[in-house]
């Protein structure tokens, strides 16, 4: 059980090496799709990862926060989907907001990353 945890703990603090690790992978199977299967795949890792990325760095917990968002966004995709489209077709919708979350959630860790990065340097100096 430890090796498990282990792996699940590298990939939940270090997400793109699972997005790297199934982009090459799926590379062999579905070369088209490729790309969109790992940044699905990341995207839900990413949700947990953001919000354990702030806790570790600055104590706070921001989870709650990262999920309303996420309501939020969703809710003004579909009322513009509503508004733009006569019928909404649902899996396209998703898919538009799950890479939107990928793309929301990944600059997200990046900064968080970056600026605890600094920190830390900034420390030591």
């Amino acid at each position: 059980m430890t090796l498990l945890q282990t792996i699940g703990s590298v990939f939940l603090y270090i997400p793109f090496l699972l997005f790297i690790i199934v982009y090459f992978i799926s590379l062999k199977r579905k070369r088209k799709k490729a790309l969109g299967l790992a940044s699905d795949i990341t995207t839900f890792l990413l949700f947990f990862s953001v919000p354990a990325s702030v806790d570790i760095l600055w104590g706070y917990s921001v989870s709650a926060i990262i999920y309303f968002v996420a309501l939020v966004l969703a809710i003004v995709f579909l009322v513009i989907e509503w508004r733009t489209a006569k019928e909404i077709e649902i899996i396209p919708f998703f898919r538009k907001l799950w890479r939107t979350y990928f793309l929301l959630l990944s600059a997200t860790y990046a900064l968080v990353w970056l600026v605890g990065l600094v920190i830390v340097v900034i420390k030591s100096v």
